[in-house]
């Protein structure tokens, strides 16, 4: 197995400070229209997607994943289609599961492909394997994986599954297996070995956005 290191990695985490994640470099007329999930995964991608001097580096392909998805987005399309029995297609299309990533892919005009993994409660590590079988399959060096999860609806909370609040967060990882692209300050990080680890402690973790919070907690650890 080839060793992927980090080349670039942002995260977002509310707070009571910081409720909200700062796109303000998103066009006004494109913003409104985006949802919590989205505007956390096109600032994560966005903040990877450039170097320390801010200038963009070369679009790779994307893994993207997640457990709930746009699902603030769906509950709206439902209760529209309850109320009136017709759905917007516009509305529609900032549903459905990969709305997000589809976005920050259009911001930044990165026309190199991306998939999405969706698996439940394992949607990081599922997500983040994913990725890393990718680099190891494909011709290129690097792939980002993205990962994101908003507040479920107070509405579904009965039935989710999960406690409520749950955990919410955005993660970006650009990796490659070229070791002259690593960011120094994580060559130090074991990927694989971080990803076994919470495999082994998923009976841990109620829900994906736990485990993306874990494993952002065992890097910094790990930082140089």
């Amino acid at each position: 197995m080839q060793k992927v290191f980090i080349e670039k990695m942002a995260s977002f985490v509310p707070t009571e400070a910081h409720p909200k994640p700062d796109v303000s470099f998103v066009p006004m007329l494109t913003r409104r229209r985006l949802s919590y999930i989205s505007r956390m995964v096109v600032l994560v991608s966005d903040q990877v997607s450039r170097d320390n001097d801010g200038n963009k580096l070369t679009p790779c392909k994307v893994t993207f994943a997640s457990q709930f998805g746009e699902i603030s987005q769906q509950l709206k399309i439902s209760q529209t289609l309850l109320d009136t029995g017709m759905v917007s297609p516009a509305h529609f299309s900032l549903s459905v599961f990969n709305a997000s990533i589809a976005n920050a892919s259009i911001l930044e005009t990165n026309t190199a492909g991306y998939s999405a993994v969706f698996s439940g409660k394992d949607a990081f590590t599922t997500g983040l394997t994913d990725c890393i079988a990718a680099l190891e399959s494909e011709s290129t060096d690097t792939r980002t994986f993205i990962f994101a999860d908003e507040l479920i609806p107070e509405t579904y909370a009965p039935v989710a599954g999960v406690p409520y609040p749950n955990a919410v967060c955005a993660i970006a990882l650009r990796l490659t297996t070229d070791e002259s692209k690593a960011d120094p300050t994580f060559k130090n990080v074991d990927i694989a070995s971080q990803l076994a680890q919470l495999k082994m402690l998923r009976n841990n973790f109620d829900t994906a956005a736990e485990q993306a919070i874990a494993f952002l907690c065992a890097i910094d650890m790990q930082k140089t």
